[in-house]
């Protein structure tokens, strides 16, 4: 009866409500400033000596390229980011001469990483975690801080291919993105032992995402002159804002999994699990990757005693994406950690998580150089700034996590945890609180 259960929690995971975006959708709100459709707000001159001047920023293809990089960054990583483990706390072997099932380890196990031993024969867990994230960077760079920092030139008026030529071409217009993205994961697993050394295991997220996104843009009078009225927004502002923004909730990438423990001992077991994460959110609206992932992995832990060490590798491979995204890149996966058993009814744990990208497109910096002429002034003048440019290459994705399981009564688990960054590479939150709980059947 317990499969049974299995496949009853999930579809009432399966049947909680959608709600579709608030506004349009969410993957969209990026990539439609400064687009064809959406051109930076008309810039005219007030100028008596250029009546006639109506200067345009209007698309500009790098700086919506970087706008997309960044949306697919963010798409990508909040929809594959790791949901926790659904292992169970309890774990048994039954001894036929005594008809009784016996616990295999002190340790309640870990929160965010696997380990080898399984739950025993007919031993069914069903459990619930929230996360909150609130996504502070993105490579290093502060997303509400104002790093992200494009840079628009001047129509070329004259198609003459430079902008010097016409003094009034070297303007260019800065635009900060000042951006908010924030989900809220609430994860319901189950596990179920199959056999003694067999587990499979489910795992269904809801999330909500809400992206609220402002760009303010600044014309920056380089080659026409702070008080040369040459170009303004309308009512003769320098300065101007524009914001986006919705929120979006449903189910997300849905999680199966199958672990072997192959090798038990008393100092130590191995086990192997092959993860498979399927499309079913709605990658308009950053609940789902748009892509089928398959995650094999070899999982190595300790024996029975309080201080139990694991750790394992993985590799993931991708297919698919979607025109958000693109198609996501291949994974290598690594963990380490340990359980500490500090009362029987108490396990604190610690792991180090990590999954590189191989070969995956992100964002890096240059200094750019912009060259433009000074109104009766022939002469060719620089300045500089930094941007951002789309690169390519192997993305290490870093994070610790620390928690605790308390035992309170029975079988029941309450978990507490929190996932902290390490290092600056991807898209990071400070800290990120989980709470769960969790009972074995």
């Amino acid at each position: 009866m317990r499969p049974t259960f299995l496949l009853a929690g999930a579809l009432v995971v399966a049947g909680l409500p959608v709600s579709p975006a608030r506004g349009e959708d969410l993957a969209k709100i990026l990539t439609t400033f400064f687009s064809p459709e959406n051109p930076v707000i008309l810039v005219a001159s007030t100028n008596p000596a250029f009546p006639s001047h109506a200067a345009h920023f209007r698309s500009q293809a790098a700086a919506q390229g970087v706008l997309r990089q960044l949306n697919a960054g963010i798409a990508t990583q909040i929809s594959t980011f790791p949901i926790g483990s659904s292992s169970a706390g309890f774990t048994y072997t039954f001894d036929e001469g005594l008809g009784v099932y016996n616990r295999t380890t002190e340790s309640l196990g870990p929160i965010f990483t696997e380990r080898p031993l399984t739950a025993g024969k007919g031993k069914f867990t069903f459990g619930v975690n929230y996360q909150d994230a609130t996504w502070d960077s993105f490579e290093g760079k502060s997303l509400e801080g104002g790093d992200i920092k494009l840079f628009l030139t001047h129509e070329d008026t004259n198609r003459d291919g430079t902008p010097v030529s016409l003094f009034f071409e070297g303007d260019l217009i800065g635009a900060t993105l000042r951006l908010n993205v924030e989900t809220k994961t609430t994860v319901a697993y189950a596990n179920y032992g199959l056999t003694e050394r067999f587990d499979v295991s489910l795992a269904v997220p809801f999330q909500d995402v809400s992206l609220n996104a402002d760009i303010d843009l600044d014309i920056e009078r380089v080659a026409t002159g702070a008080n040369s009225g040459i170009h303004q927004f309308e009512g003769g502002a320098l300065t101007s804002t524009t914001s986006k923004g919705g929120t979006a909730s449903g189910i997300g990438d849905i999680l199966l999994r199958g672990k072997y423990n192959f090798l038990r001992r008393d100092r130590g077991s191995l086990a192997a699990f092959v993860d498979l994460r399927l499309p079913t959110g709605d990658e308009a609206n950053l609940l789902g990757s748009g892509a089928t992932q398959t995650r094999l992995s070899l999982v190595a832990g300790g024996g029975k005693g309080p201080f139990s060490p694991r750790g394992s590798l993985g590799y993931t491979l991708s297919s698919g994406g979607s025109e958000f995204t693109g198609d996501l890149p291949n994974e290598i996966y690594y963990t380490a950690g340990f359980d500490l058993v500090f009362h029987p009814r108490v396990t604190v744990t610690a792991d180090f998580i990590g999954r590189t990208l191989l070969d995956a497109e992100t964002l890096g910096e240059r200094q750019a150089v912009y060259r433009f002429t000074n109104q009766g002034n022939p002469a060719v003048l620089e300045t500089t700034r930094a941007e951002l440019v789309s690169t390519t290459g192997n993305l290490p994705l870093l994070l610790g996590s620390a928690g605790i399981k308390i035992n309170p009564v029975g079988r029941l688990l309450i978990v507490g945890n929190v996932l902290f960054k390490i290092g600056d590479r991807g898209l990071q939150d400070k800290l990120m609180p989980t709470f769960g709980i969790g009972y074995t059947f």
